[in-house]
């Protein structure tokens, strides 16, 4: 009974012996450092220098003389010369309007001149009668007052009655009256030829008028241009301010390109100075010449600049209008700037330097681009922190952080 109970605890016993010998016996095992993983990247060495800059925008072409024809008056649409796209002169004939309106309308306003033509010749030979007549209505009033005296000395003489003297009195007045008469539509010729002639002049504008709307059924280019768009074809009916053809100018072309706003004080400098900035741009295999004329009087909402207006200055083929262009605009050189490629910002405003096999971050300005042979653009960056000889990292970490350790590529 002794050995049963005693068994399991020498076994125990014995296990826990042996296991603290082993462990007292086992070999020593050395602790390794872990070692800190290395990024290997490519670095420029930091270099000042005096270069213009130049900036990538993106315009489109657009022209301050474009002009949409419409139609003056309501008519059909008779002759369409033109189509989308067809280069035009000065004066030519685009569209032909329905006529047959004005023309009845042209009649009426010369029906109307020539009736009133006729009634000022009938007011001037009406004065011409009534001013011959004077003379005869004036001995008529002579007479008739003679005769009162007669019958006055007749009724004192009681040779005439009474009512002989009346009716004379009666002639006689009858006589004035017809005089006064005369002598008012003799004044009053003046007031009514002029009445007529200002009939006239009316009647003369609305045919001028009718004339006009009759040279405006013939559409015609208001300049050398290329018609942009047309909106009506053979047969259409057509009111007063519809829309017809739309044509621009040629020789007035320009791109209109936003600046960003960081650029706008030194190119606003620039042009108060009287310098000419240039820009340059590749279009279907053609070099483009421009110079900044002027810039915008509106700032665009949700923009971050101001629109520049440039103006072709090399003779290239026209280009349609809202053709994309992208343009190198050249700035004023600018002094102890350090160039790298774009590859090496982070951001908008930072770069990184390599300390000691460390990166630390640093803030920067951007100047600019400057274009190379080797169609890699590079930026041009200004900061207080960074020194002449610094390594400046061009890989791109997406890791990259201050403090991480990095290796500098042979």
């Amino acid at each position: 009974m002794f050995k049963k109970i005693a068994l399991p605890f020498i076994i125990i016993i014995a296990a826990v012996v042996i296991f603290s010998a082993l462990k007292l016996t086992r070999p020593e095992t050395a602790v390794r450092e872990p070692v800190e993983k290395s990024w290997l990247v490519e670095a420029v060495t930091a270099e000042f220098t005096t270069i213009a800059p130049d900036i990538t925008i993106y315009g489109r072409v657009e022209t301050p003389r474009d002009a949409m024809l419409k139609a003056s008056l309501e008519a059909d649409v008779e002759q369409v010369h033109v189509l989308e796209g067809d280069n035009v002169r000065s004066g030519q004939r685009l569209l032909k309007l329905d006529d047959t309106d004005v023309l009845l309308q042209r009649q009426q306003r010369q029906a109307d001149i020539d009736e009133i033509l006729a009634s000022i010749d009938s007011e001037k030979a009406r004065f011409k009668r009534d001013t011959a007549l004077l003379d005869n209505q004036q001995q008529l009033v002579a007479l008739a007052d003679k005769a009162v005296v007669r019958a006055q000395k007749l009724e004192q003489t009681r040779l005439a009655s009474k009512a002989a003297l009346d009716e004379a009195k009666a002639a006689y007045e009858q006589q004035v009256l017809s005089l006064k008469q005369l002598q008012f539509d003799i004044d009053e010729h003046p007031a009514r030829l002029a009445q007529r002639r200002a009939a006239l002049s009316r009647a003369q504008a609305l045919l001028e008028q009718t004339e006009v709307n009759q040279r405006r059924t013939e559409i015609k280019a208001p300049f050398n241009g290329r018609v942009a768009k047309l909106n009506v074809a053979l047969g259409d009916r057509v009111r007063a301010g519809d829309s017809l053809v739309q044509v621009y100018d040629l020789d007035n072309l320009e791109v209109r390109a936003q600046i960003p706003g960081r650029y706008i004080n030194q190119v606003r400098q620039m042009m108060q100075k009287g310098k000419s900035l240039q820009a340059v741009a590749q279009l279907d295999g053609q070099t483009i010449h421009l110079e900044l004329t002027r810039l915008s009087g509106e700032v665009r909402q949700d923009s971050g600049g101001l629109d520049g207006l440039f103006r072709l200055i090399n003779n290239v083929e026209p280009l349609p209008l809202g053709t994309f262009v992208e343009l190198q605009l050249q700035l004023a050189k600018q002094e102890n700037v350090i160039e790298i490629p774009f590859s090496a910002l982070y951001g908008l405003d930072h770069v990184y330097l390599i300390q000691e096999g460390f990166l630390q971050a640093v803030a920067i300005e951007r100047i600019g681009e400057v274009a190379r042979p080797s169609g890699q653009n590079s930026v041009l960056i200004r900061s207080n922190e960074i020194a002449a000889g610094d390594m400046i990292a061009i890989t791109q970490l997406p890791n990259a952080i201050t403090g991480l350790k990095v290796e500098i590529a042979e």
